[in-house]
């Protein structure tokens, strides 16, 4: 999958296969195919679910 584990970044759990995560990124200007994965790894920020359900709740 990745040669690096991603992580969240936010506590730094290690992200497993079929977990729901959330991904912060900007929305791409080019058009076109991409591999996913290594498009994600490079431009995203991956956050677990733990902490994106924890950020909403603080801010409601």
């Amino acid at each position: 999958m990745f040669r690096n584990k991603p992580k969240c970044s936010r506590c730094g759990k290690e992200i497993t296969g079929n977990e729901i995560i959330y991904i912060k990124m900007r929305y791409p200007e080019r058009k076109g195919m991409t591999e996913i994965k290594a498009f994600l790894n490079n431009e995203g920020r991956f956050i677990c679910e733990g902490c994106f359900d924890g950020e909403r709740s603080a801010t409601i």
